[in-house]
């Protein structure tokens, strides 16, 4: 079973009389286990999918399947326990708390739903991340990879279904980028799923699949290896 399916996802905003269509009938699918790259230009509409797979927003019609499960039309507080308990985020900004502590920031979202062993689960999340010995550090203590690897065992903290990642690297310098690419890859090569945002060609080739937007449709979807393997017969 899919971890995401989406079946004609639209997203239609009224500007007065001008209707925008942010997206138009985008369907894919998702698998266990994938890790995966969406890229576009701005205003293709990457920013208003994202929203929509991890139920920050509703589409206008179609129909989203998380985990198998038709969420499209759910209301606001099951929404916010789906959110809470199925989809891990990671932000280009990392929206931390400044003034609370590296482990206090992972609680977050465990004592938010309710999980029981909330600092238990929160300092394994950090050793996962290789930030157990930054536990008691607050954000503004942190260089910026490590305020990304925080933010990184927040969102693996309520193991997710699917980790969505926005702009992950947006604000790293090129090495620290690299640092937090090979984070993404361990973490998939035990099983997490990922789909990273990003305008960044080197970030999506560091995935194994690469979804295209344009003008609110899915005008691409290659295989990383299969579309290297191409280049490289056409050189």
């Amino acid at each position: 079973m899919s971890i995401i399916a989406t079946e004609n996802i639209a997203k239609i905003y009224n500007m007065g009389e001008t209707e925008v269509r942010a997206l138009d009938g985008v369907t894919f699918r998702i698998e266990p286990g994938e890790m995966t790259a969406m890229i576009g230009a701005s205003g293709s509409g990457k920013t208003t999918l994202l929203s929509i797979l991890g139920c920050l927003d509703r589409s206008s019609s179609g129909h989203y399947f998380l985990d198998g499960r038709d969420v499209s039309n759910l209301h606001k507080d099951d929404l916010a326990r789906v959110r809470n308990r199925q989809i891990g985020f990671v932000f280009q900004n990392f929206n931390l708390l400044p003034r609370m502590t590296a482990l206090e920031n992972v609680e977050v979202p465990l004592l938010y739903g309710g999980w029981s062993n909330a600092k238990d689960r929160s300092f394994e999340a950090l050793k996962r991340v290789g930030l157990a010995n930054r536990a008691k550090h607050e954000p503004n203590q942190l260089s910026g990879g490590q305020r990304q690897r925080l933010a990184l065992a927040r969102a693996l903290v309520t193991e997710p279904s699917i980790i969505l990642a926005d702009e992950p690297t947006g604000n790293l310098d090129s090495r620290t980028s690299e640092e937090i690419l090979d984070l993404f890859a361990e973490l998939n090569a035990t099983g997490v799923t990922l789909l990273v945002v990003t305008h960044e060609h080197m970030v999506a080739e560091k995935c194994r699949r690469t979804l295209q937007l344009r003008d609110g449709r899915i005008v691409s979807d290659s295989r990383n290896g299969d579309r290297q393997k191409m280049e490289a017969e056409a050189d």
